[in-house]
């Protein structure tokens, strides 16, 4: 199909109501050979458990793609516009079932009501997945046949609904015609990614846009700096207005009729503004939005129905400060140009229009948050947050060290972290596990990977009120059951066809745990865009509805009277109660009494109260009249949570600032808000105001005096979670305060999430749930070694997650995510889990932990995380036998940090060339030049220059460094004048490389090393190790040790560098290493064998059959000093079978030390030889074999 006629098919289907005989035309072309079928299903032939969702269903087509894999394509009539809307779970479980039955796993649906007449629809995909286990005797993954949860992905479509992304994702499929599309490619068609990523570039362009015109407008610029604001963040700002009101015209709620309900507002009501704006030659800003901004949402007009005469409809006031101008707007006489909002420039797309009503028109809004089963491919609130967050880092957010958390990543660990709340709130344990084959949650739901996975086992010790496995079903699962418990409790008994599917303990003691919910307090002290917030706010709002059913009448009218659902003083019957409303007043009351954030950055606050609001707007449908929404300028504060009062510091008006704070939260008076909000500040910046003299730094917020009701409560948060910075950029008086501020985890390196970790435990109260998403060198950075030691023996570590590179889109450093809880409780088992090397796009965290050791773990060498209660004790065992290099070596340093590589290091050739003096060249090698037992030499030589240099005397090295003087000079150390322009910047010592030394590859993750004697200097990619002169260990010893299996397996586990980008071999992280205690006759034959290499490898290719052979037999003999028994026992010792192994000495000639080296191998090659032997049946042994895989 060419392409203006596949765009036209797409519009007439998908810009309009729905029609049967439209879409069946549009599948014919999309599927190509699609079989045709007609089977229509109503009344009695609707499954009982949907015919309050579905009136009919029609199955139109079967589909089978080039593989394959068999589709069915629906058309399902649903009640009510509503149940569209809102019963999602519902109607994918209606289709799964139906895919159940007709044996298929997939099927594209289109979903539409009679009701208005299917002018909003759903083109939805859904696929069946199945669980998968590993097979542990074959080493492989199967696939069982048990469903998951099956996911949904829908395009908004309609008569009010645009095209573009249903164009942009669908147009490649219906022009090609040649191939029938596969199941993968319609799958991808429906990738919310792919509009994320869009959405972002064309907002980024208009933020630009907005924030160069403003920085150019010297009127805008001074009117925004006499209010104090900053130009990035009222750009920002204001695209986030107008993305809101995107979504207030998507509900009707603007431009309503004076005599019509909220919801029959116009769909276009900012468009209609805009062009009204252009018929009266009115500037739009100026004279349209702003009045709506400030004035219209922003104000209570009391009895008047909401009426805005001057725009003459019906505009809720909303309160909450979104709207609230920050400026004197209404003299300040700001516009802004018409070309910003509308023009007929074309994008790097080929749209027509770049400004922001051109860009926001060309998406579908919804005002539903997406959940990981069920997405909408359009623009929601937890994409505007995505959005948001990345627009941060286009201003310094990254200097901030902030990055967005992915929706799957937030979603698990807010189920996590309710789960041991309510564990630990609920049950008196010491121990209390997950049962062994019960499912854990699918994090990236949709991988196979399961190799080497347990499943979690129960350990329940004490007072068990709900087991924790009956918890987990609950959170994770519950909100699946709603539906059916709901029909059960409302039958008043289970039946043979409706049986209770919470379990019993939930349902049992469900009015206890809603309790223990209401109370929960949760912080988020980096809150960026609201991301974990508003996570915990629908796990939350999901968890108590789904415990609603089992409540007493008695219990639930409580709850009514707690939410505020009362008419003159009565509380309305549960009937009276409008759900909606129930959920809004529900969402409202834990986001006033349960969530709180802090943020450094105000522009993040402001998204983040954006999103918090927005999550209250869903929940409103035609109600009347429009509950304002609440002020969160006390619950969500910008302000910086590492820097805060000592903990032991006392306020003494905490209570007149919690009762001034109650009234604010729900006060829509402009001018009593406005008291309120002076008075709390006065108080608070009173107690501020002497911090810098008192402290010795200035604190502009503080825990315990801005949220004092959570500690005069509590004593401190139940849940704290977040995504704290990495890498921010620090002052040098923050540095000095949080080295001391935090001395319980700051070891050498200054990094801010390290510094959140101890702030998170602060903040909770003894038995709180801290989960953090962190780089993941806090698992096995030496740096790091102090904070895992505070996390084991001080807290009670649970979970720990290495997830590796590829979470974070923008930010390049890898991640983990590990759970814990404030004190120490004695239990000794965590659960551990390396995915590291799964595709993240496809990660399924059902059954991915293995259960590890406390104490073992603090045993490892800097309590290294990762390793298993078996490598552990393999560990211990090499332990026994060994010395760690730390205690024979006397110098393990970097080489030469140069400054300049390119100007210090120079070819002999063109040192010649340019007569530079001999007496400041010296041999010079960098890392890609050596390699294991192999050293290449590239005849470059560096130039050795220090303070003491008389450069003056080196006329031909002075000219020549002359040329680079500016860029020499511009080095920190020749800045700071701690060296000449002309200097290295670390020169090291002489000694050190002219000596007999060993080098290592640096930019690796395993060691390679090798031997020199030549006296090379080495560059700082290159690592010198020099042992002590009182060592009994010959270099060449030494060497194989290095090269070894067994200590790559020790470096391995001790660094968890494997596969990492840019791993380094650090010398703290050698100096943790073993070596075998070695007699001096088994030395010697090993230093033969090392000869044989060192020399072979100068002349002959890697990886030769011969240098193969040599390097296995070294690895036998460090397999076998440090497993002697193992060894013996199976008889594969190898030493004494090396025999008179012959020397090649300097007196040879290189023919003759070839012919020994060949005499060797042939002998040790031969295969009835028991050297050889050994070597190939080696991994038969139990303790070899582990490392060996341990290292795959």
């Amino acid at each position: 199909m060419d392409k203006k006629a596949a765009i036209n098919l797409i519009e007439d289907t998908f810009n309009a109501h729905f029609s049967e005989e439209q879409f069946t035309l549009f599948a014919r072309n999309l599927l190509n050979d699609l079989e045709p079928k007609s089977n229509a299903y109503s009344g009695n032939y609707i499954w009982d458990d949907y015919k309050d969702h579905i009136n009919t269903y029609k199955r139109i087509g079967k589909y089978v793609d080039p593989e394959g894999e068999a589709l069915d394509v629906l058309i399902v009539e649903v009640k009510s516009v509503l149940k569209l809307e809102r019963a999602r779970t519902a109607l994918r479980n209606f289709v799964i079932k139906h895919l159940s039955k007709f044996e298929k796993d997939y099927a594209l649906v289109a979903f539409y009501s009679k009701e208005d007449e299917g002018a909003d629809w759903r083109f939805s995909y859904i696929k069946l997945e199945y669980r998968s286990e590993l097979d542990e005797a074959k080493g492989k993954v199967k696939t069982k046949k048990e469903f998951t949860p099956a996911k949904r992905y829908s395009f908004l479509v309609g008569e009010y609904e645009k095209a573009h992304t249903a164009k942009n994702q669908l147009l490649p499929l219906l022009q090609n015609i040649a191939n029938n599309p596969t199941v993968e490619e319609l799958e991808s068609a429906f990738s919310i990614e792919k509009v994320t990523d869009e959405f972002f570039n064309q907002y980024k362009d208009l933020y630009v846009k907005l924030f160069e015109h403003f920085e150019n407008d010297t009127h805008i610029k001074a009117e925004l700096a006499k209010a104090n604001i900053d130009n990035a963040r009222f750009t920002k700002k204001l695209l986030g207005q107008i993305v809101f009101l995107y979504f207030l015209q998507k509900k009707g709620w603007l431009g309503v009729p004076k005599d019509q309900v909220w919801g029959k507002g116009q769909k276009r009501f900012i468009q209609n503004l805009f062009d009204q704006s252009q018929s009266e030659n009115a500037n739009f800003f100026k004279d349209k939005l702003q009045f709506l901004f400030y004035e219209a949402l922003a104000k209570e007009r009391n009895n008047d129905n909401s009426f805005y005469k001057k725009f003459n409809c019906r505009i809720p006031f909303l309160n909450g400060g979104l709207f609230e101008a920050e400026y004197d707007w209404q003299n300040a006489n700001i516009s802004i140009p018409t070309s910003l909002f509308r023009n007929e420039e074309k994008n790097k797309a080929g749209d027509i229009g770049t400004g922001a009503l051109d860009v926001f028109d060309r998406y579908n809004f919804t005002i539903k948050e997406d959940e990981p089963l069920d997405k909408e491919v359009a623009v929601d609130p937890e994409m505007l947050g995505k959005v948001f967050e990345n627009m941060l880092e286009i201003t310094e957010r990254k200097s901030k060290g902030a990055f967005y958390t992915p929706r799957e990543i937030v979603h698990y660990m807010c189920q996590e972290s309710l789960i041991h709340y309510l564990d630990n709130s609920l049950n008196d344990t010491t121990a209390s596990y997950q049962a062994i084959d019960s499912s854990q949650p699918a994090l990236f739901p949709g991988s196979t990977d399961k190799k080497g996975n347990l499943k979690i086992e129960l350990e329940h010790k004490g007072k068990v009120t709900v087991p924790k496995a009956d918890i987990e079903t609950y959170i994770r699962e519950g909100h699946f059951a709603l539906e059916n418990d709901q029909r059960v409790a409302n039958t008043g008994k289970e039946t043979a066809a409706y049986k209770y599917q919470l379990p019993e303990s939930i349902r049992q003691h469900a009015e206890l745990i809603n309790t223990k919910l209401t109370e929960i307090r949760i912080c988020d002290p980096a809150i960026g865009s609201g991301a974990f917030p508003v996570g915990l706010l629908h796990e939350l709002v999901n968890a108590m509805l789904v415990l609603k059913p089992h409540f007493s009448d008695k219990y639930l009218k409580e709850k009514l009277v707690k939410l505020g659902f009362e008419n003159n003083g009565e509380t309305l019957s549960v009937v009276e109660v409008n759900e909606s409303r129930y959920i809004y007043r529900l969402k409202r009351h834990i986001i006033q009494e349960s969530i709180y954030g802090v943020d450094i950055d105000a522009s993040a606050i402001d998204i983040a109260r954006l999103r918090l609001w927005l999550s209250l707007v869903v929940d409103e449908d035609d109600l009347d009249p429009i509950e304002t929404l609440p002020n969160l300028d006390y619950k969500i504060v910008c302000g910086n949570s590492l820097i805060n009062f000592p903990e032991n510091w006392k306020s003494s008006v905490s209570e007149i600032i919690e009762l001034m704070k109650d009234q604010f939260f729900n006060e829509t008076n402009a001018d009593i808000k406005k008291q309120l909000k002076i008075s709390i500040d006065d108080v608070i910046a009173d107690r501020m105001s002497s911090s810098e003299k008192t402290f010795g730094i200035q604190i502009n917020f503080d825990f315990r005096l801005y949220f004092s009701e959570v500690w005069n409560e509590k004593g401190g948060f139940d849940v704290v979670i977040g995504n704290p910075p990495y890498g921010a950029k620090l002052t040098a008086e923050e540095k000095k305060f949080f080295k001391g501020e935090y001395s319980d985890v700051h070891m050498r390196t200054p990094d801010t999430f390290n510094y959140f970790i101890s702030k998170g435990f602060r903040l909770l109260h003894n038995g709180g749930v801290l989960t953090y998403i962190v780089p993941n060198n806090l698992f096995f950075q030496s740096e790091y070694e102090k904070t895992r030691r505070f996390l084991l023996s001080k807290n009670q570590f649970h979970i720990g997650i290495n997830l590796g590179d590829g979470v974070f889109n923008t930010a390049t450093v890898p991640s983990s995510i590990f759970l814990s809880s404030r004190q120490n409780r004695g239990i000794n088992n965590y659960f551990y889990s390396d995915i590291r090397n799964v595709n993240k796009k496809q990660i399924d965290f059902n059954s991915i932990f293995k259960k590890e050791s406390i104490s073992s773990t603090l045993k490892v060498p800097a309590s290294v995380f990762g390793i298993t209660q078996e490598e552990f004790g393999i560990i211990e065992q090499l332990r026994s036998v060994s010395v760690t290099i730390d205690d024979i070596a006397e110098e393990m340093a970097s080489g030469i940090s140069t400054g300049g590589d390119k100007i210090f290091r120079v070819a002999d050739v063109l040192a010649e060339e340019l007569k530079l003096e001999k007496d400041l060249l010296k041999p010079v090698l960098v890392g890609g030049e050596i390699d294991k037992y192999r050293l290449q030499d590239t005849h470059h030589s560096v130039i050795y220059t220090d303070r003491a240099t008389q450069i003056k005397d080196f006329k031909a090295t002075e000219a020549y460094l002359s040329e680079f003087k500016d860029k020499l000079s511009k080095r920190s150390e020749a800045k700071s004048g701690v060296m000449p322009w002309f200097a290295l910047n670390r020169q090291r010592y002489p000694n050190l490389f002219e000596e007999d030394k060993i080098i290592m590859r640096q930019t690796s993750d395993k060691i390679r090393a090798t031997f020199d004697q030549d006296g090379y200097y080495v560059i700082d990619s290159i690592l010198v190790f020099k042992k002590d002169s009182s060592c009994d260990f010959s270099y060449k010893y030494l060497l194989s040790v290095l090269n070894s299996t067994a200590l790559y397996f020790l470096y391995a586990k001790f660094t968890q560098e494997g596969g990492r980008t840019f791993a380094q071999v650090k010398p703290l992280n050698v100096r943790k290493l073993f070596v075998p205690k070695a007699n001096q006759d088994n030395q010697k034959s090993i230093s033969l064998l090392v000869d044989y290499l060192l020399f072979w490898n100068r002349y002959k290719e890697k990886n030769s059959i011969e240098s193969q052979l040599f390097e296995s037999v070294l690895d036998t003999t460090t397999f076998e000093l440090f497993l002697g028994e193992e060894l013996k026992s199976a008889g594969k010792e190898i030493l004494k079978h090396l025999g008179d192994l012959k020397p090649i000495t300097d007196q040879m000639s290189e023919e003759e030390k070839l012919a020994i080296i060949q005499s060797e191998f042939e002998r040790l090659y031969d295969p009835n030889h028991p050297v050889r032997y050994a070597i190939e049946t080696l991994d038969s042994i139990e303790e070899v074999r582990i490392i060996k895989e341990a290292l795959k």
